[in-house]
């Protein structure tokens, strides 16, 4: 067969097809009666372009996209009841995980930026003395010296929900803005913020080592942290999506790469937001609290970080294949 032929001459349908797919999601009966009979008259020509593949093409990648594409339209055409607000959910967190394993280069380069200027910091501070001048301001001043005395309140219940309500309404808005500038300043203004704070994570990790209370600023800031800075991460790796489909379009225009490119953001966008609400009675309960054990304090840490990791490399492991070529068609069509 001629492959590129028969890409070119089929393409319409099958974007088409997953437009509709798209639109009939929660359930056909979204369609109308003339789309609906476009919709089973696709599913039926992509049924047929999948065995013509399957038997004429050794084009891995555009038969599982085609079986991901009739399984799909399949599944709504025989689907008869609407999916439990449980299944949402699970469906909800599995794009999550699945989707910050697919985009994992742009999450990895979000983390480098970050871990990387925390550990230039801490380094600049051991080898280069005067820079401390220009890594704790004054204005950072009294917060290093208050974590130096090494000392924590007990906090109330009261004090507590207060706490977790304030955390809860601020930290989310790192990551919103981590991710939201990254179109306008295509990538740097994520980068700085991720920086800076990456600056502030090693300056404060100098400052309490030099101290002997490394221990205390670790059992204080990781029961949370963990979870928070993955936000953090994961947010930046949606501000760097962005960037790369700006200055990468590759051959679609901009304004559809950054529509492609947007989906997945979002997700991962949505999915910080949902880590820092997460971190945020952490943080007000148990990382400030001095009636919490250190001993408590250090199962957490350990516990979360295992949890997140098994999580994200694991969870709805399935999902992965299906979720990559339902939303999108193959390189080659693009």
């Amino acid at each position: 067969m001629n492959e590129l032929l028969f890409l070119k001459q089929r393409e319409p349908d099958w974007k088409r097809l997953t437009q509709l797919s798209d639109k009939a999601d929660a359930s056909v009966s979204q369609l109308k009666p003339e789309e609906m009979a476009e919709f089973v008259r696709l599913y039926r020509r992509a049924c047929d372009d999948l065995a013509l593949v399957r038997t004429e093409s050794t084009n891995d990648d555009l038969a599982t996209f085609l079986n991901a594409l009739c399984a799909r339209a399949y599944s709504m055409i025989y689907r008869t009841t609407h999916r439990p607000l449980g299944a949402v959910l699970i469906h909800a967190i599995a794009l999550s995980a699945s989707t910050v394993r697919r985009r994992i280069g742009a999450i990895a380069l979000s983390a480098g930026v970050f871990l990387g200027s925390a550990f230039f910091a801490y380094a600049c501070l051991i080898y280069i003395p005067g820079s401390r001048d220009v890594l704790v301001p004054p204005e950072f001043e009294g917060l290093v010296e208050e974590w130096k005395q090494g000392e924590m309140q007990e906090q109330s219940g009261l004090d507590s929900v207060g706490a977790s309500a304030f955390y809860a309404s601020n930290n989310p808005t790192v990551s919103i803005l981590a991710s939201s500038i990254a179109a306008a300043t295509f990538g740097v203004g994520t980068a700085s913020i991720l920086y800076s704070n990456g600056l502030m994570l090693g300056t404060l990790s100098h400052e309490m080592a030099s101290v002997g209370k490394l221990g205390f600023l670790l059992l204080h800031v990781m029961p949370h942290g963990v979870t928070e800075l993955s936000g953090i991460i994961v947010s930046g790796g949606a501000g760097f999506l962005m960037a790369w489909a700006l200055i990468h379009p590759g051959r679609r225009r901009r304004a559809d790469a950054l529509r492609e490119a947007g989906k997945d953001a979002l997700v991962l966008l949505v999915t910080a937001v949902v880590l820092m609400f997460i971190a945020a009675p952490i943080e007000g309960f148990v990382s400030f609290n001095a009636a919490v054990p250190n001993e408590f304090r250090a199962v957490l840490i350990f516990g979360t970080a295992f949890g997140w990791g098994a999580f994200w490399m694991g969870f709805a492991r399935d999902f992965d294949s299906r979720e990559a070529t339902e939303s999108r068609l193959p390189t080659a069509l693009r």
